[in-house]
């Protein structure tokens, strides 16, 4: 299972209506929850540590790995565990999650706020599962 944890929440309604339809679209493929945070740093690490030992935890970092499609439609397809994003405000995450080691990857190496990240994760995973049901989409 795939979760998106984002911290904070849609301001441009456009964006979030985009959202919602790649979530729709993605339940085709596999299921996919999103869960948005608040911006408080003591919530976040609690969530961090009720997730850490039922899956990876991956932070959206513009300073993490950098992947194409290819490498990241192979690592997320490939995994035999749960996977947690968590995507972040303008600050990026906090210093304590930082702290913490988590792999980090990158949506891009260009700056984007955080509700055309996330879209760009979704636009992503629903790649992936494009590409693992050989649908047409990614071609």
């Amino acid at each position: 299972m795939i979760y998106c944890a984002f911290v904070g929440s849609f301001k441009d309604k456009r964006l979030a209506q985009m959202a919602e339809e790649y979530l729709r679209q993605l339940e085709r493929w596999w299921p996919v929850t999103v869960v948005t945070l608040p911006e408080k740093t003591k919530d976040i690490l609690k969530f961090i540590d009720s997730k850490k030992d039922k899956g990876q935890v991956i932070s959206l970092d513009a300073h993490g790995e950098r992947m194409d499609s290819t490498a990241f439609i192979q690592w997320v397809t490939r995994s035999s565990r749960d996977i947690y994003f968590l995507g972040w405000g303008a600050e990026g995450p906090p210093a304590e999650v930082r702290e913490m080691g988590l792999k980090s990857i990158s949506v891009s190496p260009m700056t984007f706020s955080h509700e055309i990240a996330r879209l760009l994760l979704l636009e992503q995973l629903y790649r992936s599962g494009a590409t693992l049901k050989n649908h047409p989409y990614p071609k």
